[in-house]
């Protein structure tokens, strides 16, 4: 096999396996299942990764580096006001919603975290850390400009907007109402006037 089709293979696990478990969670996955919707047999998806845990760490961590890529753009882009920076933050809240039966990877996985190993639930909380002060930073900008109007903290407010969006997928998906996670933004903002 060439190093390109390794490659291509590695990413197709990693993709199948995040998507397995935004729809159904970390405790239904299985190799077997990936190998079959991957297109491999199961000791191909072994030779990446020795174990569930060494999988999902992989998922876990590929997503962070997304996130935080993403993040540190907005960040640096001076020419983004903190209102158009949180605009930014909110899409892949409305695009993940707009599927219906996904949730947040590590949003999934909190909902499992006391059965996750140890290296798993490390990045799950350093998924929700990094968010958390982002936000914090963005809503702090927002505040010192006069962009945003908020009596809170913005530890506080980043808290109750990061609480909102993940609890709001959840609720979405469980209630089919495919406008909640769109409703739940604009209830956010509103604390910001």
């Amino acid at each position: 096999m060439s190093k390109e089709m390794k490659i291509k293979t590695f990413d197709r696990i990693l993709d199948v396996t995040q998507d397995l478990i935004q729809t159904r969670g970390y405790s239904s996955i299985s190799f077997s299942e990936i190998a079959l919707l991957v297109g491999i047999k199961k000791p191909s998806v072994i030779h990446h990764f020795p174990s569930k845990s060494a999988l999902v760490k992989a998922v876990v961590v590929r997503y962070r580096s997304f996130f935080s890529n993403a993040l540190n753009q907005i960040s640096e882009s001076k020419d983004k006001t903190a209102l158009q920076a949180l605009e930014f933050y909110f899409i892949p809240y409305i695009d993940v919603g707009s599927l219906g039966q996904k949730i947040c990877l590590c949003g999934a996985l909190a909902g499992e975290f006391t059965a996750l190993p140890q290296e798993i639930q490390n990045e799950v909380r350093l998924f929700f850390r990094d968010h958390q002060s982002w936000l914090e930073g963005i809503l702090t900008r927002g505040k010192n400009s006069k962009e945003f109007h908020f009596d809170d903290s913005p530890s506080k407010l980043a808290a109750l907007f990061l609480g909102a969006l993940q609890g709001a997928l959840v609720v979405q998906r469980a209630s089919g109402n495919l406008n909640y996670i769109q409703d739940v933004i604009i209830g956010l903002k509103m604390k910001l006037l």
